[in-house]
């Protein structure tokens, strides 16, 4: 009996063991929820949090403390936010007044601690949340673990960044003039949080960083440690970014963009500036309606594609400067022609203003403000014609009048400014140069005494230039037989002969291009085509001369067998053009093979 009941005893206590065991077993599905918040919030470190995360494909979330117990108590009253945050993320605890975490604090991108931050496996920050809002409303935790899964997202689409040249300034600039793109300078600077998040979130962007790498030669400028660049450009704040031309002036500049939407706009509009003038196809009439509703002068580029114009474009039309004040002053016209040169006219028409051989963008820059200021060859038409003979007022004319190509006239004033002076002002190296420059006339007593002078001239000005200018002389009188539409057979006669009597180097050039000079300006095709076929003939004559005549005929010529013959010229011309590529291997980017083709198209098409 004893035996039993030790035997129950011993069962009985087995049993109440078990049940005590089994009680154990139950307790963790009985926790307290402040028992399952510590479940949440691992024992890792940073290191560990970070492997264990890329494992498992999750983020990583960092308490970033001290943060006071009442926040956590306040996530531990959600349980489905508890269970959601273990299936996305690796949760730990720093504390960031731990020295041993000190360096983990140049993750947070001067976020100052406490704080709640997800981060991308290797280290990125994507979102972080203050304590305080998660206490006033613990799921405000899932809304930024759903905004830091969309960033995580974002980045791994993504695996281009922006690329910055490690490049001198100078270097830069010439980068850019040989690849003739802008430079874009990025300005940061060490305690720049915007700038961080910059390059955390938006220069690492796929769509960002091939925009900027295609378009532009990039730079980074630390203004921490250098200064000179961005007091050089006014640069006040950091994030920067400045757009220059290949000459270092400014296209665009913005500071304090941060979006993705921002940098792709300031790029896009960057390019558009750079791109200088914008100008327009428009006919006399719209251009006339325009210039009124909106009261600006007219503009016109009347251009001859090709090389020259190309760069006309890139160096000159493209600057800053000139496309800023063209842009707000001008309503601005391009117009393909047989003749290169700038026009400027009234809304109502009138010219106003004209100009040849802009070389830079500070010549065009000039001519563009005595427009405005009216004191175009209009203002100074208008002067000469109320009397004004002031020899400083004759010099400014004739220079207007050169750089308008207008040499005959040019000519005209400059023979009204000798007239009150002796011949042999010549000697002296000022007046010279005026002659040099603009005096046409060749039936007057000055070029005689040119002519009677000469080799005293030499010994003054060289040899080469005083026959230069003494051959210029007799073209210009060469081309004078034409008034009113009407060609001086007669008197053009003679003045051939007194080329053969002087005996004036090259008199049968100088009387065939007089000759085909008067034929385009009476409307006399056929001798036009005739002499500019034997001219062809015999000279080599430059694509862009060649393609000038063409376009004169296409424009001013009805008669369809003389634009068949003309069109001949330019299939045979890029036929030989393509025969050479084929022999070399080698295209020309300035090549007019393609404008020659078009031209034939056009003279034997038109009607």
């Amino acid at each position: 009996m004893r035996l039993l009941l030790y035997k129950h005893k011993s069962v009985m206590k087995r049993i109440l063991f078990m049940i005590i065991l089994g009680l154990g077993g139950l307790m963790p599905v009985n926790r307290t929820l402040a028992q399952r918040a510590v479940d949440l919030f691992q024992a890792y470190s940073w290191e560990q949090a970070s492997l264990q995360a890329a494992r498992e494909n999750k983020l990583v979330l960092v308490e970033v403390g001290p943060i006071d117990l009442k926040v956590e108590r306040g996530i531990q009253t959600k349980p489905d936010l508890v269970n959601y945050l273990q299936r996305n993320v690796i949760a730990i605890r720093l504390n960031a007044n731990d020295t041993k975490n000190s360096g983990f604090q140049t993750r947070l991108l001067m976020y100052e601690p406490p704080l709640f931050a997800f981060f991308m496996p290797y280290g990125d920050l994507l979102e972080m949340i203050k304590p305080g809002e998660v206490l006033q409303d613990p799921s405000a935790l899932r809304e930024t673990l759903e905004k830091a899964k969309e960033r995580a997202a974002v980045k791994k689409r993504n695996s281009r960044s922006v690329r910055f040249e490690d490049l001198p300034f100078e270097e830069a600039l010439a980068k850019a003039e040989e690849a003739e793109q802008p430079v874009c300078i990025y300005f940061t600077a060490d305690r720049c949080q915007a700038c961080l998040l910059l390059e955390k979130n938006v220069l690492n962007l796929d769509e960002v960083a091939d925009y900027y790498n295609d378009h532009f030669v990039n730079l980074r400028v630390n203004t921490s440690r250098t200064q000179e660049l961005a007091r050089r450009y006014g640069i006040k704040q950091c994030p920067a970014f400045l757009f220059l031309n290949a000459k270092g002036k400014v296209i665009y500049q913005d500071e304090g963009a941060e979006t993705k939407e921002q940098l792709l706009d300031n790029a896009a509009l960057a390019l558009k500036k750079a791109g200088g003038i914008s100008f327009q196809e428009l006919s006399d009439e719209e251009a006339r309606a325009k210039a009124q509703q909106e009261n600006k002068p007219v503009f016109i580029d009347y251009y001859i594609p090709g090389g020259a114009h190309k760069e006309m474009l890139r160096t000159v039309f493209a600057d800053p400067e000139v496309a800023a004040l063209f842009e707000q002053q001008f309503v601005n016209v391009a117009r393909e022609s047989g003749q290169a040169v700038l026009v400027f006219t009234d809304a109502g028409g009138n010219e106003l203003h004209r100009v040849r051989n802009i070389m830079s963008p500070e010549d065009l820059l000039q001519e563009a403000r005595m427009v405005l200021e009216g004191k175009g060859l209009a203002g100074m038409e208008k002067e000469f014609r109320q009397g004004s003979r002031r020899p400083e007022f004759l010099k400014s004319y004739m220079a207007m009048l050169g750089r308008a190509d207008r040499y005959r006239e040019a000519g005209e004033i400059a023979a009204v400014y000798f007239s009150a002076l002796p011949s042999d002002c010549l000697r002296d190296a000022e007046y010279w140069d005026i002659f040099d420059r603009y005096y046409m006339l060749a039936d007057t007593d000055l070029f005689q005494y040119v002519l009677t002078h000469r080799k005293e001239l030499y010994d003054l000005y060289g040899e080469d230039k005083v026959r230069k200018k003494i051959a210029a002389v007799w073209i210009a009188g060469a081309e004078n037989f034409v008034q009113d539409g009407v060609f001086d057979e007669v008197g053009f006669k003679a003045y051939t002969k007194r080329l053969k009597k002087e005996k004036v180097e090259e008199w049968r050039q100088i009387v065939r291009n007089a000759r085909m000079h008067a034929a385009e300006r009476t409307g006399d095709w056929r001798t036009f085509v005739d002499l500019a076929e034997e001219k062809w003939y015999e000279e080599k004559i430059p694509d862009a001369e060649l393609y000038s005549w063409g376009v004169k005929i296409n424009e001013n010529c009805p008669d369809e067998a003389i634009r068949y013959k003309a069109a001949h010229w330019f299939v045979q011309a890029a036929q030989e053009m393509e025969r050479k590529e084929r022999v070399t291997g080698k295209v020309s980017m300035s090549s007019y093979k393609g404008f020659f083709e078009k031209l034939a198209d056009d003279l034997v098409g038109k009607k």
